[in-house]
Order: structure tokens, then C-alpha cells, then sequence
């Protein structure tokens, strides 16, 4: 009674404080929607929004309204957030589908790892729980595992925020492989799951451990999954994962059940049924009302065992019913996709043709640029060459008039040479002619200087006479 009275109170503190945080969020992300601004900031805000929405058409409500918008932003990743949150919280599998695939396929093109596993994660769960396709839900659980582990994928804004998504992975792994009852392969991945040592509000993730203990009743181990069973119980309560006590409650009613304690069986199974809601799993809940009806069966209490086989003949027609009509949406669903594949090659393999013509059309621009380009670059060669010799041609020519010049100077320098040398001869010649008078005057002069002064000399001493004779020979001289 004990663990019951700790699980009911917890519970409620939880819904207590899960329902005042999220009315305090809910507004604060209203507020901001109210400004209207209409840019990717309004886009993720609604995206949010239609997170924590409980009722499916308020989350409908809000993600589309983040999608139109995102696409007339151009806003890719905010448009993928808002068809991720559609899918995530349908409860259609058909649409649910549609939309993750639809944020995948955008994920990916934005190479958006953490969009991608995350939504890898959220197919896989589909695909096993909702339309029980273990195949399918293998195949994307090893898909998004094998991008979690390469780029240590750390989770989403919407699922499982700062918890890396491959130890998730491999607990998904592990819990499908249990459901087809290959026990050795789940055996291998749960380990591996618990060996990450995840941690949800610093305690070890509980889920792992569970379904250790559930691998362990199903080969018998039965002492160690029962204590298996025992650490899983606190740690749900540590991790804020309450409603995974039930599961947990399910499973120690199987084990009890199957070592005969058909007590401990009893009221496991009815915490497990009185306690289940909307949100738990509906197999948990089918354990739970099987065991319960096997158990009164086996202590002879055919009013409580007839109660319950026939509530679990009502579970099981409920999952059947669910069952078909998840493979009629599947088929249906395929089919659509398989139409759209269709439809989506085709436009592919236009584009394709497209893109071949255009790429055609530029390799033939690029090729007449490039002739364009070469003819003119041989053009410019040719003009430089012509420029070149152009240029060396005025040297030579402006080398020639130089020359011609200097000749020309040379020539008139030796004709003015010749001249002044001519000039030079007459010159002396003229001189030559011009000295012999000259020198006979001089010579004439002197000898009629020196008559004077004898004739002046003979004047001074009265020799009257002989000054005479001395000026007739003067006067003979000049004449």
C-alpha cells in the first residue's frame, strides 16, 4: 500500500505543476503570437504553441497557421517544425505519417541531423505502436540511430530536449525486438541502451531498465527481473516519467503471475488498471486484465475472472479494430504515397530533363564564351604584338631621324668646317698680301724715322744743308 500511496502522490504533484507551468507558457507564447509581426520568431512561437496543446484541433490550429506562414516567409525550417508537431501529435496515422515525412524530407534537405533523427524517431514509434509494422519501424529506428551516433544527436525543441536521441534509439530497437520475440537481439541493443547511462532529472533513464527485467521474465530470469523491476519504479518517478509505472506494474504482474504469486499478481495488475488513462499505452493495459483474468481463473473466482476475460476480449477487439483500421489507412496511405512517388519521379525526371537541357544549353554558352574568349584573347595577343613591333618600329624610325640628324648636323659641321677653313686660307692669304705692304711701310717708316731724326738732328747743330739732303731722300722715299 505503501508504493500506491507514493504513486497517487505523485501523480498529482505533477499534474499540479505540469498544468501551472504549461498555463503560464501557454500565455507568454500567445503574447508573443498577438504582436503579429509576422516573421519566423511569430513562426516558432507557434510551433511551440501547438507543442503543448492537448486537443488535437488547437494543435492543428496553430501548426498550420506556423506553416503558411513559414512558407510565405521562406522560412524551411520553421515550416518542417510545424509539420514535425503535426505529425508528432496526430492521432490519425495516415496524417501523422504524411507530415513527418513531409519534415524529413525538408530535415534533410537543410542536412538538419537533429530534425532528421528526431524524426526518424518519431516514424519508428508510428509504424510499431499504431500500425504495428515492425519491419518499417526497424528500418527507421536504425536509420535515425545510425545519424544520432555518428553526429551525437542531442534531442529536439519538441521531443526530448538536451537528451542525446541514440541511447533512445537503441531502447526502440530493443522494445521491438522484444514485441517480435527475438529475445538475444533485444537483449544486445537494451544493454547498449543502458550502457549510455542516460540521465532524465539526473537519475538513470528507467526505460532500459524496464525492459531489461521484461527480457529477463520472459527467459525466466525471474529474481533478477523482479529486482530490475524494483530499480525501474524509483527511477520513473525520478525521471517525471509517472505514467511508465505502469508499464513497469504490467510487467511485475506478469512475472508475479508466472512464479505463482498470484496476490502480488492482483494488485499489480489492478494499480495498472485502475490507474491507466488516454495517454498510456493500451498494451500495458491488455497485460494488466489478461493476467488479471487468468489469475482469478486459477484461484476459482469466476465472477472476477469472467469480468475480465471479457474485458480483455473487448482490448483485443479494440486493437483489432485499431489494427484494421491502421493497415486500411496503411494501404491506403501506401498507395497514396506510391501515387505520389509516382507523381514525384515524374516531376523528377522532368526536372532531370530540364536540368539536362539547361545544363546543355550552358555548356554551348560556355563554349561559344570560351571561343569568344580565345578569339580575343589571340586578338589582343595580336594587337600587343602589333603594338609591340609598332613600338619598335618608331624606335628604329625615331632612331633612324636621330641618326639622319646627327649626320645632317655632322655634314653641316664639316661644311662650316670647310668654310671656316677656306675662309681661313683666304684669310691668311689675304693676311700674306696684306703684310708685305704693311711690312714695307713699316720698314719705310722706319727708315724715314730715322731720316728725321738725322735731319732734325742736323737742324738742331745748323747743318741747314744736310737737313735738305736728308729730307729730299725722305721725299724720295715716299715717293
Amino acid at each position: 500500500m505503501k508504493e500506491k500511496s507514493l504513486f497517487i502522490v505523485f501523480t498529482f504533484l505533477l499534474a499540479y505543476s505540469i498544468g501551472w507551468g504549461q498555463r503560464n507558457l501557454t500565455d507568454s507564447l500567445r503574447a508573443v503570437i498577438n504582436l503579429q509581426k509576422g516573421d519566423t520568431a511569430e513562426v516558432n512561437t507557434l510551433a511551440y504553441l501547438a507543442n503543448e496543446q492537448i486537443q488535437v484541433d488547437s494543435v492543428i490550429k496553430y501548426a498550420q497557421q506556423g506553416s503558411v506562414l513559414a512558407k510565405k516567409l521562406n522560412y524551411r525550417e520553421g515550416e518542417a517544425d510545424c509539420l514535425f508537431v503535426l505529425g508528432l501529435k496526430s492521432t490519425d496515422f495516415g496524417l501523422s505519417i504524411r507530415n513527418v515525412l513531409g519534415a524529413l524530407n525538408i530535415y534533410e534537405g537543410l542536412h538538419d541531423n537533429q530534425g532528421t533523427a528526431s524524426s526518424y524517431l518519431v516514424l519508428q514509434a508510428q509504424y510499431w505502436n499504431a500500425a504495428r509494422d515492425y519491419e518499417k519501424a526497424l528500418n527507421y529506428a536504425f536509420l535515425g540511430e545510425k545519424i544520432a551516433e555518428a553526429n551525437n544527436v542531442i534531442g529536439g525543441r519538441f521531443n526530448f530536449p538536451r537528451h542525446r536521441l541514440a541511447p533512445l534509439f537503441l531502447a526502440e530497437i530493443g522494445q521491438i525486438y522484444v514485441l517480435r520475440n527475438q529475445l538475444d537481439s533485444a537483449l544486445i541493443y537494451t544493454q547498449k541502451a543502458i550502457d549510455y547511462n542516460e540521465l532524465f532529472n539526473g537519475a538513470q533513464w528507467n526505460f532500459p531498465v524496464y525492459l531489461l527485467a521484461t527480457i529477463q521474465t520472459m527467459q525466466g530470469n525471474y529474481n533478477a527481473a523482479l529486482e530490475n523491476y524494483r530499480s525501474a519504479i524509483p527511477l520513473a518517478v525520478q525521471n517525471d516519467f509517472l505514467r511508465d509505472t505502469l508499464q513497469i506494474f504490467s510487467g511485475m504482474s506478469t512475472l508475479f503471475k508466472k512464479t505463482a504469486q498470484l496476490d502480488s499478481a492482483i494488485y499489480y495488475a489492478q494499480i495498472v488498471a485502475t490507474s491507466w488513462n488516454a495517454e498510456s499505452e493500451i498494451k500495458n493495459l491488455l497485460e494488466a486484465v489478461t493476467n488479471l483474468a487468468t489469475v482469478y481463473k486459477m484461484k476459482k473466482e469466476k465472477d472476477s475472472a469472467i469480468k475480465y476475460i471479457e474485458l480483455s476480449y473487448f482490448l483485443k477487439d479494440s486493437l483489432l479494430s485499431v489494427k484494421n483500421d491502421r493497415e486500411i489507412q496503411s494501404i491506403s496511405f501506401n498507395e497514396q504515397l506510391k501515387q505520389e512517388k509516382l507523381a514525384s519521379e515524374q516531376a523528377k525526371y522532368e526536372n532531370r530533363i530540364q536540368l539536362y537541357a539547361t545544363i546543355a544549353g550552358l555548356l554551348i554558352v560556355l563554349l561559344i564564351a570560351g571561343i569568344l574568349w580565345r578569339n580575343n584573347i589571340h586578338r589582343q595577343k595580336a594587337y600587343a604584338l602589333l603594338k609591340k613591333q609598332k613600338a619598335e618600329t618608331d624606335h628604329q624610325k625615331a632612331k633612324a631621324e636621330n641618326a639622319l640628324e646627327e649626320l645632317k648636323s655632322t655634314q653641316a659641321q664639316l661644311i662650316h668646317s670647310e668654310k671656316m677653313a677656306s675662309l681661313g686660307e683666304l684669310t691668311a692669304g689675304i693676311a700674306h698680301e696684306i703684310q708685305n705692304p704693311l711690312n714695307f711701310v713699316n720698314n719705310f717708316s722706319e727708315v724715314n724715322k730715322e731720316l728725321l731724326a738725322e735731319m732734325k738732328n742736323e737742324m738742331d747743330n745748323g747743318n741747314i744743308e744736310d737737313a735738305k739732303a736728308i729730307a729730299n731722300d725722305v721725299i724720295d722715299n715716299q715717293g
